[in-house]
């Protein structure tokens, strides 16, 4: 396995895009997101061993040749649970700072309690990072788990694949619902 960095561009009202940051994306050897046995290895301590392996090398590589790039690694809310993440997790901010960030996944078929996450949020935020939620609107990264960690998140990256069949301009008016809230 190994990662990619796929830019992410930041859209202001008039749909200017500009790239921003970037995302850290693992791929299997066959240059595709490794599926779902990949996922379920990331409930295991063996699983997290490969990712944080592969993360470290990726990390190292990427900020050596561009010092100034911010990079998002994607954390999933099950990985959390893991020690060895946290001690990861310290490992990279200590000699990364500001330019690694996260940005915490969610699956469709995890079931939440109403303090999903808070714990963890509060730690990682205490930690120094800056805190990304991804595909919202696609599952659990709803609108009242956006809303009650907004004081905390520095972005939110709205999933539109929902509107792939839908019109243009239904899709801008969403867009722009998301831009007032936050």
């Amino acid at each position: 396995m190994y990662n990619i960095f796929q830019p992410i561009l930041s859209v202001d009202q008039a749909m200017n895009a500009e790239i921003d940051t970037y995302e850290m994306l693992i791929r299997n050897n066959n240059g595709e997101f490794p599926g779902s046995d990949f996922l379920h290895s990331l409930t295991t301590q063996e699983g997290n061993d490969v990712w944080i392996k592969a993360s470290r090398k990726s990390l190292k590589n990427a900020l050596k040749e561009q010092q100034n790039r911010k990079i998002y690694i994607n954390l999933e809310p099950c990985q959390m649970k893991f020690e060895s993440i946290w001690q990861f997790l310290a490992e990279i901010r200590e000699a990364y700072h500001d330019h690694v960030a996260i940005e915490i996944t969610e699956r469709r078929e995890t079931i939440h309690s109403l303090d999903y996450l808070n714990r963890e949020i509060k730690r990682l935020k205490e930690m120094g990072f800056e805190l990304a939620i991804d595909d919202v609107c696609a599952g659990s990264n709803s609108y009242a788990f956006i809303k009650r960690q907004l004081k905390v998140i520095s972005r939110i990256k709205l999933s539109l694949l929902l509107f792939k069949d839908e019109d243009y301009e239904l899709m801008i008016s969403f867009v722009n619902a998301w831009l007032a809230f936050v």
